[in-house]
């Protein structure tokens, strides 16, 4: 496998561990220091992420990446792509739709998710 078919293949597992609110098999693949920004400009860390999953204060309907390219260094990943998905949260169900950009990095011989930005879509 290529290492642009293996950050491809994270970004599925990290996929459906969202889908599923699989907070165990995310903590696999998120950084410790993550930053994560959701396209409402809202902004978790890899615990705040973690517990909202678990916890089902937000859950993934549906949820889908696509198209995606990847760029790389030996250690460094950059995931470009879209987006759509349902989110629940609470009473409120959301259609979302947004570019993103993910960077994996190489740390102990493992590829971890350290930032992910997303901006919302024009409607």
């Amino acid at each position: 496998m290529s290492d642009a078919a293996a950050i491809l293949a994270l970004e599925e597992r990290r996929r459906i561990g969202m889908l599923a609110c699989d907070a165990r098999a995310l903590g696999e693949l998120l950084a410790p220091d993550l930053r994560y920004v959701h396209s409402t400009g809202g902004v978790e860390t890899r615990e705040s992420l973690l517990a909202k999953l678990a916890g089902g204060q937000m859950v993934y309907r549906q949820l889908a990446f696509e198209p995606l390219s990847v760029q790389q260094t030996p250690d460094a990943a950059i995931v470009a792509g879209e987006m759509r998905a349902q989110v629940q949260r609470g009473d409120a169900l959301r259609d979302i739709a947004s570019c993103y950009v993910a960077v994996w990095l190489r740390r102990d011989a493992a590829w971890r998710l350290a930032a992910f930005q997303g901006t919302a879509l024009p409607r």
